[in-house]
């Protein structure tokens, strides 16, 4: 028997994405995970708007604001975000953390039609995960916010045309957008 009637199959290599999904409001969003440097509880961080860890300064950003959601609560499970990227730093308040998840790159949802415009630079897409849906957050649109003054990509007072929450409610139930 010849050799070319013996293949050696491997397994395709599918494109692992990282994410930390959290929470605000009711939404789920999807922070990529090589941003995330920590997290804190407000008991270790306090009510301050510049968290210093490890000699690092962390300038709070309101993610909720941003989004157009109410700011996040100061529940049991509220958290504290430390971004950061190239030098820029920031952190987040989250009502919750719900964990860290690997998506494979085919089940990272791209944006329904009707974002057409900026927003296309803000969201990943739809990040579906075990039994939920999250709103993927670009790097670059997060921390954005942090780097006014440093030729920033958007303004940290302008604010999201489109609510998300419509879109995921239906992508969970299953209904097209």
């Amino acid at each position: 028997m010849s050799l070319r009637g013996h293949r050696i199959g491997s397994a395709a290599h599918v494109p692992i994405e990282r994410f930390l999904i959290v929470e605000i409001g009711s939404q789920q969003f999807a922070l990529p995970a090589d941003l995330v440097q920590g997290l804190m509880t407000m008991e270790e961080s306090g009510f301050v708007n510049t968290l210093t860890v490890q000699g690092q300064d962390y300038p709070s950003l309101d993610l909720g604001d941003r989004l157009g959601l109410a700011q996040a609560g100061n529940g049991p499970e509220t958290r504290m975000v430390l971004l950061a990227q190239a030098g820029i730093r920031a952190c987040i308040r989250v009502d919750q953390v719900h964990g860290l998840v690997e998506v494979e790159r085919p089940r990272v949802v791209p944006l329904p039609g009707q974002f057409r415009s900026e927003e296309r630079n803000w969201y990943v897409g739809l990040i579906l995960y075990g039994e939920g849906v999250a709103v993927g957050l670009h790097s670059r649109w997060l921390l954005s916010g942090a780097m006014q003054g440093h030729g920033g990509w958007l303004n940290q007072s302008q604010r999201l045309p489109l609510r998300l929450s419509d879109t995921s409610d239906r992508m969970r139930k299953g209904i097209a957008c």
